[in-house]
């Protein structure tokens, strides 16, 4: 299968969040949280906006305007179940009332009393975030801190394999961090593991995933990969399991959980990786179509429906991803078929499912 999550970053970044190296994107996004000032339990009905100057501002109750991203207006106008696209197109003024009249009727509401506020402060005051009192931050530096503690074992930025001249720029790593989120893809080299017909193996692959100001889940992407071309496709990926966890509760203890994932994944024997794809290519699940998806249906530590099951089935490409109607080629099926999906939760289900498959036989 592939995976175009580094695709789409490589396609729509500016010029400003990308970067050749992991050191200097741990410094931007050390940067974003030296400048940043934290305000937790804030009560709503403290809260109104402004015009100024044509913008909306945020005020609180020290008079100060803060100016909003893109993303933090949208979470403003979230918190009072306002269109957020319907207010910007607003004259700003007629924008304000609104906003201020829901925040005003948010008191009302226990589970809307108070917010955390992420303050970008820097000559002047830029809101970044409005979440919850119940979201619990992981900035996106400590992130990349983990990334380059993995060198010494050999984990570096992922660089284009193939057809490199597609970027007019040069082949460069995906690495990538803003205000808002990061996203970077290392590999091992290190670590090969052998596949027949492929002279040189499967990488071992990691992609990780965090938005600081409430964008997105802590994720981390494991697979093995066999090369990456110069437009940040990955070909050839399999085995491909991802961790998630959300930005509330004891998410630094999955956080813990995530590290001790790389450590495991690590430290897997080449040998056993490959003993276990060749069982995955050779044993069958059935002797037909039919009695395969039986047979996957009837196991509930999956957890597919047999429609999700048949259109695995359906999208497995023999020639690339093995026989459907074993458990290898079946998983390369599922998560291809993810991939089609419009929503990342239930490409999140379906990947996850493709990987007990693979554990279940």
């Amino acid at each position: 299968m592939e995976i175009f999550k580094a695709n789409k970053q490589w396609s729509s970044r500016p010029a400003d969040e990308r970067f050749a190296s992991l050191a200097d994107m741990r410094a931007k996004a050390a940067y974003y949280h030296d400048c940043a000032r934290e305000k937790e339990n804030v009560r709503v009905d403290s809260l109104r906006v402004e015009n100024v100057d044509g913008d909306i501002n945020l005020l609180g109750r020290g008079g100060l305007p803060a100016q909003l991203t893109h993303w933090a207006f949208g979470q403003l106008c979230n918190r009072v179940a306002a269109p957020a696209s319907y207010l910007r197109e607003l004259p700003a003024t007629l924008a304000a009332q609104n906003l201020n009249h829901g925040l005003a009727q948010r008191v009302q509401d226990a589970a809307d009393y108070t917010v955390n506020l992420l303050f970008h402060i820097n000559g002047g005051y830029v809101l970044r975030a409005l979440t919850s009192d119940r979201y619990e931050r992981i900035w996106n530096f400590e992130v990349i801190d983990r990334l380059i503690g993995l060198a010494e074992e050999g984990w570096e930025p992922a660089m284009p394999d193939i057809r490199a001249d597609m970027d007019p720029e040069g082949p460069r790593p995906a690495l990538y961090v803003s205000d808002h989120d990061m996203f970077a893809f290392v590999r091992n080299q290190t670590r090969t593991i052998s596949e027949p017909g492929n002279p040189d193996g499967l990488q071992r692959g990691l992609i990780a995933e965090n938005s600081e100001v409430g964008g997105g889940s802590l994720k981390l992407t494991r697979f093995l990969y066999r090369e990456m071309c110069g437009n940040h496709i990955i070909w050839g990926a399999s085995d491909v399991v991802e961790m998630s966890a959300r930005h509330i509760g004891n998410v630094r203890d999955k956080m813990a959980l995530w590290q001790a994932e790389i450590t495991r994944y690590m430290n897997e024997s080449a040998s056993d990786d490959e003993a276990k794809i060749a069982a995955a290519k050779r044993k069958l699940i059935g002797a037909t179509k039919e009695e395969v998806l039986d047979a996957l249906f009837g196991k509930r530590s999956i957890g597919l429906s047999r429609k999700t099951l048949d259109a695995g089935y359906e999208a497995t490409q023999p020639d690339v991803d093995g026989d459907p109607r074993t458990p290898w080629g079946m998983a390369q099926g599922l998560t291809r078929f993810s991939q089609s999906q419009p929503y990342a939760d239930k490409r999140t289900d379906i990947d996850r499912a493709a990987g007990r498959l693979l554990e279940a036989f």
